[in-house]
């Protein structure tokens, strides 16, 4: 599931980051939508698993923004500036879900301990 997650997260970032950059025509914005909220969902879930909450509503917020069954009369910068946040959101969501949050220290290797005297 984990590799499944980083794969179509990627495949999203690199379709919006393409939509962004060449201003894609509203005739693909319903594939764009679909993308992006397969991923949204499928980083939703995980973030669920995991116990990180906030990013699990998080996550419900951009599935909820790009839905593809509703067609948003959105302005066009309004369009551009949560095209960019969820780039940026997307990008980020492998850091974000890299480790739970029972493993956020440091592990190392325990190390026998020597005791000498002098």
């Amino acid at each position: 599931m984990r590799i499944m997650t980083y794969v179509m997260t990627l495949i999203a970032t690199f379709t919006l980051a393409a939509a962004i950059l060449y201003r894609s025509p509203s005739d693909f914005r319903m594939e764009l939508s679909i993308i992006v909220s397969v991923a949204a969902a499928a980083i939703g879930v995980r973030s669920f698993l995991t116990g990180k909450f906030v990013w699990t509503l998080l996550f419900l917020g951009v599935l909820g923004v790009f839905t593809p069954f509703h067609r948003a009369e959105l302005s066009h910068l309004l369009v551009s500036i949560l095209d960019m946040a969820t780039l940026a959101l997307l990008a980020a969501s492998p850091i974000i879900l890299g480790r739970s949050p029972g493993h956020a220290g440091l592990k190392h290797p325990a190390r026998p301990v020597v005791v000498t005297r002098h």
